[in-house]
């Protein structure tokens, strides 16, 4: 059976398999890659070579950034350090040699957030780094006021540039938006997973992984509550491992242990998916089984009863089998559940009595 924290689990698997943050940072990589190739081509055209020389410096700065990111060589902060650096550098140089009214300028104002989605632990590094670009946003401006650019293009070709940089604008945006959405829809997979991982280790007894007494008193209550309703009857059945005590004594309480987790995966196997199993205390094992009367669930038990004492365990050479010994009750829409289970915990000791490796019902 699937658990609730199985499938989560499986999500969380299958969402970082598609998109894990080092494949995001090697995305953006590419991204600016292809970006500044293009800027190369687009500078050549318009024939602005101290732009080309430097898009050749930002080509080679970003296939090595790809190469130590794949090689883990670069960590995901410091790769954001030098990507805004350049950046910044790129828009200002582009500011200075065409104009403010290309657009270069713009793509520093989107680059604001991206510290602050990078480095979200860190209090004092993404307002230093989003300051710097401000300021240097400021400086250009003032600087570009009434000063004539190095370059000047017919209105077209500018509107290209200025295309251009709109568009990178706009893909920076995108992008920044898609780390925070990664990032927000894994934390949220991921405290679920882990929630569910809680509640689990509060229901479920670590050493049969049947559910634990507190976690079946809800089951019980629940069922308990659905027979009233419906006016059906439900079944418990309530096994003691026979003379547990002397496995333990004889060969040790691993070897114990070892027994009373084959026992629950036999029992947890051959009870019907719609019934519940716990470690009810000790070597006690319960299961309620909804809607079935005494009949069923007695064969149900005999049929777990047999399938234990097939059972054979080894230790140091020797080999032995083990028995349990059932008691069974079915409980009318009219009883309470405490009724029921004090019923069928008398049944089991009648069982015992009679000489164990049995199901007793009446």
């Amino acid at each position: 059976k699937e658990t609730n924290y199985m499938k989560i689990k499986k999500e969380i698997n299958l969402f970082a398999g598609m998109f894990t943050a080092e494949e995001i940072y090697r995305y953006g990589d590419i991204i600016l890659l292809l970006g500044h190739i293009l800027y190369l081509a687009l500078f050549r055209w318009l024939g602005v070579y101290q732009m080309v020389y430097y898009n050749y410096f930002s080509v080679a700065f970003y296939a090595l950034m790809y190469a130590l990111l794949h090689y883990n060589k670069i960590g995901k902060t410091q790769f954001t350090y030098l990507v805004l650096v350049e950046i910044i550098v790129h828009a200002c140089m582009g500011a200075y040699y065409i104009g403010w009214i290309a657009g270069f300028t713009q793509i520093m104002l989107c680059i604001i957030p991206i510290p602050f989605y990078i480095t979200p632990n860190r209090k004092t590094v993404p307002y230093l780094l989003s300051s710097l670009d401000i300021v240097m946003f400021i400086i250009i401006r003032l600087a570009m006021a009434d000063r004539v650019v190095p370059y000047s293009f017919p209105t077209h070709k500018v509107n290209i540039v200025y295309i251009y940089n709109t568009v990178c604008s706009f893909v920076i945006i995108i992008y920044v938006s898609s780390i925070y959405i990664f990032r927000n829809e894994h934390n949220k997979r991921d405290a679920k997973a882990q929630n569910e991982k809680l509640q689990r280790l509060a229901t479920i007894d670590p050493l049969t992984q049947l559910f634990n007494r507190r976690a079946m008193m809800d089951f019980i209550k629940r069922i308990e509550s659905n027979s009233r309703r419906t006016g059906s009857n439900y079944s418990l059945c309530l096994g003691d491992i026979d003379d547990f005590k002397q496995v333990n004594d004889t060969y040790g309480h691993d070897v114990g242990d070892k027994v009373l987790r084959s026992v629950s995966d036999v029992i947890a196997k051959n009870v019907p998916s719609e019934g519940y199993v716990c470690r009810w205390g000790g070597e006690e094992i319960l299961f309620i089984v909804p809607n079935i009367d005494t009949e069923k669930c007695e064969s149900i038990a005999k049929n777990i009863c047999q399938k234990i004492h097939e059972c054979t365990f080894e230790e140091n050479s020797k080999t032995f089998r083990i028995s349990m010994t059932f008691g069974v009750y079915s409980v009318t829409p009219e009883e309470n559940y405490d009724e029921g289970i004090s019923k069928v915990d008398k049944l089991l000791y009648k069982g015992k009595k009679q000489g164990k490796n049995c199901v007793v019902s009446k």
